[in-house]
């Protein structure tokens, strides 16, 4: 009896020493540190939240989720609330994302800021949650799958029996114009065969014709040259020709007048001088009684008629 009383004293001692030993590591380990509260509120599913569920800032565990449940102000509303050290930079730009711990799956609250305003953000205020990579990546494999299946339809569509039909005769056309083709490539091999020929004959004319144009040109040059020369050789000849028109307005205008009056002068004077001799051919006396007077007139005095012609 008396083994029995020790083992049960024993038995308690332990139990108390291990209720002793938990109270003291909760009594040690507890947060004694004063959290502030913020809500969180979705539309969208938090499959794997819990309370207790550890809350991060940019990935520092700053606190923990304190209630997961239904919004009484909203219908089918989740709200999260949620308690961080009050060092923690929460603006009004912060934004929450879910995402998952590990392999396990266990979700928690990811806190991140976009820096577009500044300020801490009072108590008690409500954070918005915005979609996760696993919904965005969900909410585009839908979107994904909707195109896929329309595309498989209109894929249906198009392989129906009547396009069927109809890509197989323009697949036919395809044959017969490749057909075609080929005897027009045919055709001009001949053709094609003698442009080397006609290269080298153009090659040459092209030659010949620069040859032409070097000619053309040397002689343009010549002829420029030359006609330079008679610019410069001209200048001259215009000062002989301006003097000889010169010499010619004074000779027409001064000398020749005075020419033409020396002439009659001189006419004048051999016509005098041809009938004096005359007259001394005929009266020699002339020149020593002179001038003798004239034979007078049927009528006057002194008158002889001439032999033949006596009334």
């Amino acid at each position: 009896m008396e083994n029995r009383s020790h083992a049960l004293f024993a038995g308690f001692f332990t139990i108390a020493l291990l209720c002793a030993t938990i109270i003291a590591g909760i009594w040690i380990n507890r947060d004694t540190t004063e959290l502030v509260e913020y809500e969180i509120v979705t539309s969208s599913p938090v499959s794997g939240l819990n309370p207790q569920a550890t809350v991060r800032y940019r990935g520092l565990a700053v606190g923990r989720v304190s209630y997961v449940g239904f919004d009484p102000a909203v219908t089918g509303q989740i709200l999260i609330r949620i308690g961080i050290a009050p060092n923690t930079p929460v603006t009004p730009s912060t934004f929450a994302t879910l995402s998952s711990q590990g392999v396990t799956g266990i979700a928690f609250v990811q806190l991140d800021d976009d820096g577009s305003k500044s300020g801490q953000l009072r108590a008690f205020a409500r954070i918005p949650l915005h979609p996760s990579m696993i919904e965005t990546l969900e909410q585009r494999g839908n979107r994904l799958l909707a195109n896929a299946e329309l595309l498989t339809a209109r894929m249906s569509e198009l392989l129906a029996p009547a396009n069927q039909q109809l890509m197989m005769g323009t697949f036919a056309k395809t044959a017969e114009l490749t057909q075609h083709w080929s005897q027009v490539a045919e055709t001009l091999t001949p053709t094609l065969q003698q442009l080397p020929m006609l290269t080298e004959k153009t090659v040459s004319t092209l030659d010949s014709v620069q040859k032409l144009a070097d000619d053309t040109r040397q002689t343009s040059n010549q002829i420029t040259q030359l006609v330079g020369h008679l610019q410069t050789t001209a200048a001259p000849l215009n000062q002989a020709l301006s003097s000889v028109e010169r010499l010619s307005d004074t000779i027409g205008q001064e000398t020749l007048p005075r020419i033409n009056t020396l002439s009659n002068q001189a006419t004048i004077s051999v016509r005098t001088l041809n009938r004096t001799l005359e007259q001394v051919n005929s009266q020699p006396q002339s020149l020593l009684f002179g001038k003798a007077a004239p034979a007078p007139g049927p009528g006057e005095l002194g008158f002889v008629a001439p032999i033949g012609h006596q009334p």
